[in-house]
């Protein structure tokens, strides 16, 4: 499996959601009927980490801070 994260780019960039950025492979597989489209992010790491692994809010997750 390969996840690729962008950094400041919401729904609104990828042509794939109606963007202007064209993203041909991802239109490709999306059309095919594959959308991922609740990933939960943040402006931290361990947070944005623990919501991509466990696939919930990061507060569920329980790291609503920074983890050392």
């Amino acid at each position: 499996m390969l996840l690729i994260i962008t950094d400041d780019a919401g729904f609104g960039v990828p042509s794939t959601f109606g963007g202007v950025i064209p993203t041909p492979a991802l239109d490709r597989i999306a059309n095919q009927g594959l959308r991922y489209n609740r990933m939960f992010s943040t402006a931290l790491c361990s947070p944005t980490r623990a919501a991509l692994i466990t696939g919930r809010n990061h507060h569920s997750a329980g790291f609503g801070v920074i983890s050392e």
